[in-house]
């Protein structure tokens, strides 16, 4: 077998198998040389990435919504368990963030994983996460786990569950492919998102935020947005091996220091040059990548903005005083 070189468009040299269409050969890296167009309007302030149209909504609210919908076909054909409990839109999409705490690839408070945080999140709840109360995620785990509810489902007549299943999934738009395209896109965001922060212009701005976070008086300030909250900051006090977490009040101290660290990633440019430099990054991916985004339509806004109304139409109220 003849083998012969060239230089890819990124400038890196790889190896292609004559006779074999160009095919990466193992061990090499495949060149991320097929332009990607973007499912979103470039927007800062939302933090959209181009390929976000192929993110799937979270799991949790999509199994919430199928049996919101399926519950009446499965009474029909026999069922007898209580109404769902009730759940929220915001409490839903909190509760699956938090299972997910990766999949933008921000895992920091500092950089939330559906967007940085904004000015409004820092002065109501500092770096603390959002509330996932509003998912009652205890009252879905009593409906689904109540005695007797496997033995209600297992009398059903044969095939009544699946039928139930489909016809739900076809109504709603949610029995198609697109899960492969939906952790590529994940995937990528990730690695775009983490590459970025090494982009000169992101680790000039980065150090801009360090000299404007300066007075804040953290003795361990990190060299960028993504190491907040600081060590000392999870960490009220040690007492030998006992140690206290960061507790579960937003006291005032944390509010003022994320409120300070919002302001810096703006003035220092970091927030603009972060997400300039990871936008750019997935505006280009590799052949095989291609390959499964352009598989499956980029739908995955819509399909979620219909969930969202889904449970705001069919889910009980929730109480008043749930956050």
């Amino acid at each position: 077998m003849r083998i012969t070189t060239r230089v890819a468009k990124t400038g890196t040299l790889v190896l292609v198998a004559a006779g074999l269409g160009g095919a990466v050969l193992h061990g090499l890296p495949e060149p991320a040389d097929h332009a990607v167009e973007p499912t979103t309007t470039k927007d800062v302030a939302s933090w959209a990435m181009p390929l976000d149209g192929w993110v799937a909504p979270g799991g949790h609210e999509q199994d919430y919504v199928e049996m919101l919908v399926e519950l009446p076909c499965l009474r029909a054909a026999g069922l007898d368990v209580p109404a769902l409990p009730w759940a929220t839109v915001d409490g839903l999409h909190a509760a699956d963030d938090a299972m997910d705490s990766t999949a933008r690839a921000n895992p920091s408070p500092a950089l939330a994983t559906t967007r940085p945080l904004t000015a409004e999140q820092a002065e109501s709840r500092g770096y603390h996460g959002p509330s996932t109360a509003g998912a009652n995620r205890d009252g879905w785990e009593r409906w689904a786990y109540a005695p007797g509810f496997n033995d209600a489902f297992a009398a059903l007549p044969a095939g009544a569950s699946e039928r139930c299943l489909e016809r739900t999934r076809r109504s709603l738009g949610t029995g198609g492919g697109g899960q492969e395209a939906s952790e590529t896109a994940q995937r990528l965001t990730f690695l775009a998102s983490v590459a970025a922060r090494q982009d000169p212009t992101v680790a000039r701005a980065a150090t801009a935020w360090r000299t404007c976070m300066a007075p804040s008086g953290l003795t361990d300030l990190p060299s960028g947005p993504e190491g907040m909250p600081t060590g000392s900051m999870r960490v009220l006090e040690v007492d030998g091996d006992q140690v206290s977490p960061l507790s579960d009040e937003v006291g005032a101290a944390e509010v003022a220091v994320a409120e300070r660290d919002v302001r810096c990633q703006r003035s220092s440019g970091y927030r603009q040059a972060l997400y300039d430099a990871e936008w750019s990054r997935l505006l280009h991916v590799t052949a095989r990548d291609a390959a499964v985004l352009t598989a499956t339509e980029p739908d995955q806004a819509t399909l979620a903005a219909r969930l969202d109304r889904v449970v705001e139409r069919l889910a009980p109220d929730a109480p008043t005083d749930v956050d």
